[in-house]
């Protein structure tokens, strides 16, 4: 099937006979053919081109913003062209247009043998991760050269392959890149969580903020920076900042620990290490950043880093104490207790912007260092677990919550009850201070709490259907009581269930004894 009656899509992108969209992004995509090549055809889902039967008002509203995206584009295209992905690594759009379905579409060609965005770059020897960072500098180097910001450096948007041992990659999505003599206003500021610089963040916070001459090519830097620290050390480099990125902890003067990976020499010549030249990308001031041609020098190892850039993460023996979210379910030993035993130092660190990323790094007197959870440093022996706070369970739910401290371990601060008309649930407050709405099989199955033994309120059955009930089946089955009927002359049960509905507990009435030894209630 053709998209615009010119590219074949993919046969992995129909379904029922029709093209299906990928999301990704702002938009949606699908891999197509055309001449024998494949493309990868990206729609932007955020604005359209308006129809001439719409209001005047809604209709200005919207060809005003897609006058100024195609605007953009077209000069970004410009400034791109003759790049080539082959020998530039830049992968720049070959077309763009408005599409029958009035969206603006955006074609660039796909790059052969691209490597998934879940490869794993940790296990790169240095000489393959120099060589790759390197690559990854060139490319945006020629790109600043031609007068173009990425906006929106991220591994997601540079691409790799690996053929013949070595590792190349590509810059791709221009969806949030700008024109360097363009700067768009503050709403017009992309980037992704995590990579943003320290002026984007402030810059694309509200109007006025920041002045927009504070927008440059060193936002790429400190992207590329990041993305370094992420392919090679798995993680962002840790902030001791409870909620915020790197560019937020560099903004506010927190510290920011890079992975001790990078304390290796670039080379022998300049002397220069990695961590050296992270910090350098890092840099508070984007001025006092290194340009993208000063960054493949310095991995080239043709050029030294600043001075003030050779610096190691400052260690500060048990700096502060445990993350505000985390004093909720623990406490810290005391200084001397930690000593006792042999530990070193003590460090938060924030590795990403979720509560689970909140560890800290431990360093030993004998050197070994260890990044750990809350609940590894409880289970050291290093921090003690206070608890979770906990309401009794709903009675007819037949539960009972594990231990406050294991509840503590696995992230939850506290589990109330909640009645919603009806429906009995639960309310469970996380580390972080999320609230979450429950219901009793999920506590089970989350292995917060377990159905306990229940005792059946209940007589002997009838003489000549046997001698005893088997509590334990019909505890399974959620049942209250069970009590003998007669029915006409027949020997029948009445079973009562914990379930309620409509506000009352569910009822099986005049059961016979056949059913119940179906069910396994008679023994």
């Amino acid at each position: 099937m053709k998209y615009n009656g010119t590219y074949e899509a993919d046969p992995a992108f129909l379904e029922g006979g029709a093209i299906k969209w990928r999301s990704t992004g702002n938009g949606e995509y699908i891999i197509a053919s055309k001449g024998g090549k494949k493309y990868f055809v990206k729609r932007n889902m955020h604005v359209r081109y308006p129809s001439r039967g719409e209001p005047k008002a809604v209709y200005e509203k919207y060809k005003v913003k897609a006058d100024a995206l195609q605007k953009k584009q077209e000069r970004l295209r410009a400034l791109m062209r003759g790049l080539k992905w082959e020998t530039d690594h830049i992968v720049a759009e070959e077309e763009n247009f408005w599409d029958s379905d009035k969206m603006f579409t955006t074609v660039t060609p796909c790059i052969p043998d691209a490597l998934p965005d879940s490869f794993d770059y940790t296990g790169l020897s240095l000489r393959e991760f120099l060589q790759l960072a390197l690559s990854a500098a060139k490319a945006l180097e020629v790109l600043h050269a031609h007068g173009v910001i990425h906006g929106d450096l991220k591994g997601k948007n540079i691409l790799v392959t690996a053929r013949g041992g070595a590792y190349t990659p590509y810059l791709i999505d221009f969806d949030s890149s700008y024109p360097a003599d363009e700067i768009p206003d503050w709403e017009g500021i992309g980037g992704s969580d995590g990579y943003q610089s320290p002026e984007v963040m402030l810059y694309g916070s509200d109007e006025g903020a920041a002045p927009k001459e504070t927008i440059t090519a060193a936002t790429d830097i400190f992207s590329l920076g990041v993305v370094f620290h992420k392919w090679w050390a798995g993680a962002f480099p840790g902030v001791d900042l409870e909620r915020g990125s790197v560019g937020a902890a560099v903004y506010l003067d927190k510290d920011v620990t890079i992975d001790k990976k990078f304390n290796v020499r670039i080379g022998g010549g300049c002397g220069a290490t990695l961590q050296s030249l992270i910090n350098w990308m890092f840099a508070k001031d984007p001025a006092e950043r290194p340009t993208a041609k000063e960054v493949t020098q310095v991995l080239s190892d043709l050029s030294e880093v600043p001075e003030k850039f050779h610096k190691g993460n400052d260690e500060k023996p048990f700096d502060g104490a445990l993350w505000d979210t985390h004093k909720r379910i623990a406490e810290l030993l005391p200084v001397s207790d930690l000593k006792a035993k042999g530990i070193k130092s003590l460090k938060r660190i924030n590795e990403g912007s979720s509560s689970m990323n909140l560890k800290y790094r431990v360093v030993m007197e004998d050197g070994t260092e260890r990044t750990m959870t809350i609940s590894e440093l409880c289970d050291a022996g290093y921090a003690v677990s206070k608890g979770a706070e906990l309401e009794a369970p709903w009675e007819e739910h037949l539960i009972e919550f594990e231990p406050a401290e294991a509840i503590a371990k696995k992230g939850y601060v506290q589990i109330r009850r909640k009645q919603l008309a009806f429906r009995k649930r639960y309310l469970i407050t996380t580390v972080s201070g999320m609230e979450i709405d429950k219901g009793y099989e999920w506590l089970i199955t989350e292995g917060l709490a377990h159905p306990k033994s229940v005792e059946i309120d209940a007589d002997t059955p009838w003489p000549e259907h046997g001698t005893r009930y088997d509590p334990e089946n019909m505890a399974r089955l959620n049942v209250k009581s069970i009590s003998r009927m007669e029915v006409g002359g027949e020997h029948r049960y009445r079973i009562v269930y914990n379930t309620i509905v409509d506000g009352k507990n569910k009822v099986n009435e005049r059961v016979p004894a056949n059913n119940l030894k179906l069910m396994g209630f008679i023994k």
